[in-house]
């Protein structure tokens, strides 16, 4: 019997897992407000079967392993109070990041490569439910005059044969709306320590999430990383900056961002520093006759784990 599932009926529900994919039974306190949702349900290698038999045709073919890639933004909110991490912190982790929560400070955020965070995804749609285990991936930040700071999440986790269950008490009444990114709400942008005048931010965590398939594990792992920042900026004065030149010679400095103003933010505020940032090209555009510049940068850590930190306020 056909049923009639709607776009908007898709959910995401998180929780970490205790133990690697088992499933930790994510409730409707655990969904995520998602957008922009592709996920790939039956990912793996397929292997063609190519005897020779007298005759002609497809023999058909042999699925060997199956995956299940996911990728979906979240808007990026606070968690309402300097000491409380966002709704959705549990994406964080499975993206290989620890947590540390100062009371009445802040909630910060650092790399780890060891004792990797997984969790336990159900993708509904409708009363269809896909439980997708052992989910591990990779962030990106979203930032932009012309639309909604957001959160991409794009990962991997292992394949469970679908149901029939609905997700009861999903309440997302509680979720803040995000900040704008303007002027009046972003007090801190720099790069190399020069204030740049920017249209938008994208930061790629470059996580490369890759499914292991092994004769006693299926594991998605997260083997490398390799982090960049894309800033497209107003063009400045070259007495003030010559950014060709600063990518020419491979310059190496600090970036930093604010999002929200201290006081009259507080609980929404997010920060994100990268202590050591080159710049490997520039490209100049033109934007209502504007003049502007994009820096591609490169994330370069110099110890273990030290490539950034972030924080929610």
């Amino acid at each position: 019997m056909s049923i009639l599932l709607r776009e908007q009926e898709q959910l995401i529900a998180l929780k970490l897992e205790s133990t690697y994919g088992v499933d930790s039974s994510p409730a409707g306190a655990d969904a995520i407000m998602v957008s922009d949702i592709t996920v790939r349900l039956l990912e793996g290698d397929v292997v063609q079967r190519a005897n020779m038999q007298g005759f002609l045709g497809n023999q058909g073919s042999v699925r060997l392993n199956t995956y299940v890639s996911l990728d979906f933004a979240i808007e990026l909110s606070g968690g309402g109070a300097v000491d409380t991490p966002p709704y959705y912190n549990s994406i964080y982790k499975i993206c290989s990041h620890a947590e540390a929560v100062t009371a009445s400070t802040s909630v910060d955020y650092t790399l780890v490569d060891t004792n990797l965070d997984s969790g336990a995804i159900y993708y509904q749609v409708g009363e269809h439910r896909h439980a997708i285990l052992g989910v591990r991936g990779t962030l990106t930040w979203e930032f932009g005059t012309k639309g909604l700071p957001r959160l991409r999440f794009r990962g991997m986790g292992l394949y469970v044969a679908a149901i029939k269950s609905a997700l009861a008490g999903v309440d997302f009444s509680t979720v803040l709306k995000p900040l704008r990114w303007t002027k009046d709400t972003v007090p801190t942008l720099t790069l190399h320590g020069q204030t740049v005048n920017a249209m938008s931010v994208t930061i790629e965590q470059g996580m490369s999430p890759e499914f292991l398939a092994l004769i006693e594990e299926e594991e998605v792992i997260l083997p490398s990383r390799s982090s960049t920042i894309s800033i497209k900026f107003r063009e400045d004065d070259v007495t003030t900056k010559d950014w060709f030149e600063a990518a020419r010679a491979n310059d190496v400095g600090a970036f930093a961002m604010q999002h929200g103003v201290d006081v009259t933010n507080d609980g929404r505020i997010f920060e994100f520093d990268a202590p050591n940032v080159d710049i490997s090209n520039v490209e100049r555009s033109f934007e209502q006759g504007i003049a502007y510049l994009t820096a591609t940068c490169g994330i370069i850590p110099t110890a273990k784990g030290n490539d950034y930190t972030f924080t929610h306020r």
